[in-house]
């Protein structure tokens, strides 16, 4: 690929993706945090990264948005703040709370299955996956 951009495009966006974390990389390193460049947006002529910088708990583990959100709002959605981390079976399948997403009220509960990929759940399909009871609001 030629050194100077003239417009962009996937593959050129996807370069540019790839050198910005490479870079990026050694930053998060030495600040001992999670550096994420998120979704791109990007026109002809310019592009938008979201860029998301996450400090790690005691394990290493990158602390959410979405984690963080759990940790305060569980109650209004049913759940406990203890049930961020829980397993729970969906269809044969292993899940792990991960998160919550406030502004989803049809599917707030981000799990993360075995494969590494994130799943957006409703509260009550959790709750009963916990084998907890379904408060009447819900």
């Amino acid at each position: 690929m030629e050194t100077t951009i003239r417009q962009l495009d996937k593959p050129t966006v996807t370069y540019i993706r790839k050198h910005l974390d490479a870079a990026l990389k050694p930053l998060a390193e030495k600040l001992g945090v999670a550096i994420d460049l998120g979704q791109c947006t990007f026109e002809v002529s310019n592009c938008r990264f979201q860029l998301k910088i996450a400090v790690r708990d005691s394990s290493g583990k990158a602390i959410t948005e979405e984690a963080e959100s759990f940790k305060h709002n569980a109650k209004l959605f049913g759940l406990e703040p203890a049930d961020l981390g829980k397993e729970f079976n969906f269809q044969g399948q292993p899940y792990t709370v991960c998160g919550l997403r406030t502004k989803s009220r049809k599917y707030p509960v981000i799990a993360r299955a075995s494969n590494g990929k994130n799943y957006k759940f409703p509260c009550r399909t959790v709750l009963e996956a916990l084998g907890r009871d379904v408060p009447p609001w819900l």
